[in-house]
């Protein structure tokens, strides 16, 4: 009689376990087979730098995805950055979100000729070549305004786009206000990156249950992970991030990965490499 309470009391859990991490299962088949640069195909060099327009325009023209990171300017202007402050890129320990647009240009990238761009110019450089758009939070992790001021931008764009977030709650509001819009959350095994209460929840995938995301972005060194492996049985697309060499992308693959997120080398060398 003890096996059957011991059967509901493992089938309960696991059930409600699966629940919550079920993702949506829309086809990223625009998205098949194209390499997705990394802040742009950039260079080590001011030369293309990334999120520049430069690293935009050697992406397209090289026939690849692009992916890049939003956020606002203190006049709430879209521009592609990825970091908080301007210190690593651009040598001044100054938030972006602190200075106006026009206050941005006085800073440029790695001390070259590019200056940080505007969302709505990028999209333009990249002219529909398949583009995957972070959505950052810094500032406040319930704000969710720059969804709001993205989605023209989103909806007007000519070629394959998605978004995709650390951040749960901006993939819950296109799920709810956009949700033909591709969404992806992107994920990794948290250790010191988020407060202890967070690190289970977004390590296992559990906040699938508020974006139904139609893609998973996995930290390749973390891509034997359960929850990633059984979002990709129940149909989602699952993205590595960041291959730095075709020896990551081949990695990549032999773990299941459908694409993978590169930089630092040309994909077109990845048959060339083994898995190590």
């Amino acid at each position: 009689m003890a096996v059957l309470w011991i059967l509901p009391a493992l089938i309960v859990p696991a059930g409600i376990y699966l629940l919550l991490i079920a993702p949506g299962r829309r086809s990223m088949a625009p998205f098949d087979g194209v390499p997705i640069a990394h802040r742009g195909f950039h260079t080590e060099t001011p030369e293309a730098p990334e999120n520049s327009l430069a690293a935009f325009r050697r992406a397209r023209q090289a026939g690849f995805g692009a992916e890049l990171d939003i956020q606002f300017t203190a006049d709430r202007q879209l521009v592609v950055f990825h970091d908080e402050t301007l210190k690593r890129v651009c040598g001044a320990d100054i938030p972006v979100r602190s200075l106006s647009f026009a206050q941005l240009q006085a800073y440029p990238i790695q001390g070259g000729e590019s200056r940080i761009p505007l969302f709505s110019e990028v999209l333009a450089e990249l002219d529909g070549a398949p583009v995957v758009v972070e959505l950052k939070s810094y500032g406040s992790n319930g704000d969710t305004s720059l969804c709001e001021a993205a989605w023209p931008l989103l909806a007007a764009y000519k070629g394959p786009i998605c978004v995709e977030s650390f951040n749960p709650l901006m993939l819950r509001w296109f799920r709810r206000h956009h949700p033909e819009m591709r969404r992806g959350i992107l994920a990794m095994h948290y250790r010191d990156e988020v407060a202890p209460a967070l690190r289970v929840p977004l390590s296992a995938l559990l906040t699938n249950c508020l974006t139904r995301p139609d893609f998973v972005a996995y930290r390749i060194a973390d891509g034997r992970a359960l929850s990633l492996r059984l979002c990709r049985r129940m149909g989602a697309a699952t993205l590595g991030w960041t291959a730095e060499s075709p020896a990551d992308a081949a990695r990549a693959q032999a773990l299941g990965f459908d694409n993978v997120i590169f930089e630092q080398y040309n994909p077109r060398t990845l048959n060339t490499a083994k898995p190590e």
